[in-house]
C-alpha cells in the first residue's frame, strides 16, 4: 500500500501539470472570446499563444517526470531535433504558412474586403486565417491560397478610392492623334472615370498603342467598370468613324474604301440589367469586409470610452460632468448596437456554413 502511495505522489507532480496546462488553454480561449477582440489577428495570437503554452507545458512535464536525468536529457534532445527539424522544413510545411500568417497579419498588408492581385490571381478578401488567406474571385467562386505563397509573392493591392482604371487599343498612323485621344477621354467620362489622361505606349511598325487612363471614385465596381470602359472606347470610337482592324487586314483588303464600323443600336433600359453586378460575385468578401469595420468601429468605441472614463474623474464643474457622462452614455449605447450588429452577422455566417 504504502508503495503505491509513492507511486502515486511521484505522479501527482506531472499529472498536476498537465491539469494546469489544460486550465491555461480554456483561460486562454475563454479570454479571447470574452474580450471579442476586433482585430483580424486575435486568432492568430490566441493560437499562438495556446501552441506556446503546449511547448512550454511538455518541457516541464518531461523534466517533471520521475526518471533518470540522462533519459531526461535524451528525452529532451530528442525533441530538440524535432523542433529544429520543424524549423528547418517551414519553407514547405504548415509551420511556414504559420509563421507566414502571423507575418502578413502583422505587416497589415490587406484586410477583409479588399481587392488584392497575386500573380494571376485577382479577387477580394473573404477570410483570413492562421494557415490561408481565402479570396473571392471575379466569377463569385472562392479560392484558398497559402500565407506562405502570399509572403513569397508580390501582392498588389487596389485602393477603394480614386484607384486608376485604364484599357489599351492600337490604332493606325493614318489617324489624327488629337481625335483619337480626345475619343478616348470622352470614352472615360461617358465611364463615369475623373480627370482621364492618355499615353501613348508603343510605336509600332504599323499601329500607335494608345492607353486611357481615368480614376474611379469607387473601386466596389472594378471589374464592371473595367468592361464598361472598353464598350464605350468602341462605341465612341466607331461613333467618331475611326475604324479598330488589325493593320494586317487594312493592308491587304480591296480597295473599294469599305469601312468596317458596325451600325449603331439604340440601347434599351434594360441592357444596364445585363451587366455583372460585383455586390452579388463578390457578395461574400464584402459581408466580410463590413464586419470588420464594424469591428474597427467598436475598438475606436472603446478607446473613447476608456478615454472619457479616464477625464470623468478631473471634471469638476457641474455642466462639464454632465456633458461628459451624456457622451458616456451615447457611446455605450452605440457600443450596444454595434455588438449587436456583429453578433447578428456571426450568427447568419454561422447559419450559411
Amino acid at each position: 500500500m504504502e508503495h503505491l502511495i509513492n507511486i502515486f505522489k511521484t505522479l501527482l507532480e506531472p499529472f498536476g501539470i498537465i491539469l494546469v496546462l489544460i486550465l491555461l488553454l480554456f483561460f486562454n480561449s475563454w479570454i479571447f472570446k470574452k474580450t471579442k477582440s476586433s482585430k483580424l489577428s486575435g486568432n492568430i495570437i490566441k493560437n499562438s499563444i495556446a501552441a506556446l503554452l503546449v511547448f512550454v507545458g511538455i518541457l516541464v512535464f518531461i523534466l517533471s517526470l520521475p526518471i533518470d536525468k540522462t533519459l531526461k536529457g535524451q528525452i529532451l534532445s530528442f525533441l530538440a531535433i524535432i523542433v529544429s527539424a520543424g524549423i528547418a522544413l517551414s519553407s514547405t510545411t504548415i509551420l511556414g504558412n504559420l509563421i507566414a500568417g502571423i507575418m502578413n497579419n502583422s505587416m497589415k498588408r490587406f484586410r477583409n474586403g479588399d481587392l488584392i492581385k497575386i500573380e494571376d490571381i485577382q479577387g477580394r478578401v473573404t477570410k483570413k486565417s492562421i494557415f490561408h488567406t481565402e479570396i473571392q474571385l471575379e466569377d463569385s467562386n472562392f479560392i484558398t491560397i497559402p500565407n506562405l505563397y502570399i509572403a513569397t509573392n508580390p501582392v498588389k493591392l487596389t485602393r477603394k478610392t480614386d484607384t486608376v482604371i485604364s484599357t489599351s487599343i492600337s490604332l493606325g498612323y493614318d489617324i489624327p492623334r488629337n481625335k483619337i485621344e480626345d475619343s478616348l477621354k470622352e470614352a472615360a467620362f461617358a465611364t463615369g472615370l475623373n480627370d482621364p489622361y492618355v499615353y501613348i505606349t508603343n510605336l509600332g511598325d504599323y499601329s500607335v498603342l494608345y492607353k486611357i487612363h481615368g480614376f474611379l471614385e469607387n473601386s466596389s465596381k472594378y471589374f464592371s467598370t473595367i468592361s464598361l470602359l472598353n464598350a464605350n472606347v468602341m462605341d465612341v470610337l466607331h461613333k467618331k468613324n475611326i475604324e479598330i482592324v488589325s493593320p494586317t487586314f487594312m493592308n491587304q483588303r480591296n480597295a473599294n474604301e469599305k469601312t468596317f464600323i458596325p451600325q449603331e443600336i439604340l440601347k434599351n433600359d434594360t441592357s444596364t440589367n445585363e451587366q455583372i453586378h460585383e455586390d452579388l460575385v463578390f457578395n461574400e468578401a464584402i459581408k466580410s469586409g463590413k464586419i470588420e469595420q464594424k469591428k474597427e468601429q467598436l475598438e475606436e468605441l472603446n478607446k473613447k470610452h476608456e478615454i472619457l472614463s479616464a477625464k470623468q474623474k478631473d471634471l469638476k464643474k457641474e455642466d462639464e460632468i454632465q456633458k461628459n457622462e451624456s457622451s458616456i452614455k451615447n457611446i455605450i449605447e452605440l457600443k450596444a448596437k454595434v455588438e449587436k450588429s456583429i453578433e447578428d452577422d456571426d450568427k447568419k455566417e454561422s447559419l450559411n456554413m
